[in-house]
């Protein structure tokens, strides 16, 4: 758990979600963070960017943390959505973003075929690369190519079968 809390404080310090933010450790209790002696508890309440960027940093901590000691059974997929939700618009919430695109970037640069990362975002990555591939939905494309789309004829309400 130790490792595990280091490996956390060492990412938070990377992306950075608040400048005031001294510390970041994993509860050897309940297993989940706690930055600045506050519970998970406590900062999911507060809500908003930062803590959108603490949870993605927390989710990347265990994701490479299971890459890297094989003893720890943890998933090698891990799927994100909207990491910049919340983030705001100024120069500190873009780098924000920024950062936390690098170490989706780098995660996959290193450890490529043993992860799959999947992100969805309303905008395109801040940071482009060849470890990004980049899938476009919209109303006629709505799903992973291959996956047919069942139009609104086939929209399936409750009322219908009454």
């Amino acid at each position: 758990m130790s490792d595990l809390g280091r490996d956390f404080n060492t990412m938070i310090s990377h992306l950075r979600p608040a400048p005031w933010i001294q510390s970041a450790t994993i509860d050897p209790s309940s297993y989940l963070p706690v930055v600045d002696n506050v519970s998970f508890e406590s900062l999911q309440a507060d809500g908003g960017g930062i803590v959108t960027c603490i949870n993605v940093g927390y989710s990347l901590s265990l994701l490479e943390f299971g890459i890297t000691h094989r003893d720890v059974r943890v998933p090698s997929l891990l799927i994100i959505d909207s990491p910049r939700k919340a983030a705001g618009s100024n120069l500190d919430d873009q780098a924000r973003g920024h950062r936390t695109y690098q170490r989706f970037q780098k995660l996959a640069e290193v450890h490529g075929p043993q992860v799959q990362l999947i992100i969805a975002d309303n905008d395109s990555a801040p940071t482009p690369g060849a470890a990004f591939g980049k899938i476009e939905l919209d109303y006629d494309n709505p799903l992973v190519p291959g996956v047919a789309h069942p139009g609104p004829e086939h929209t399936h309400r409750a009322e219908d079968e009454s």
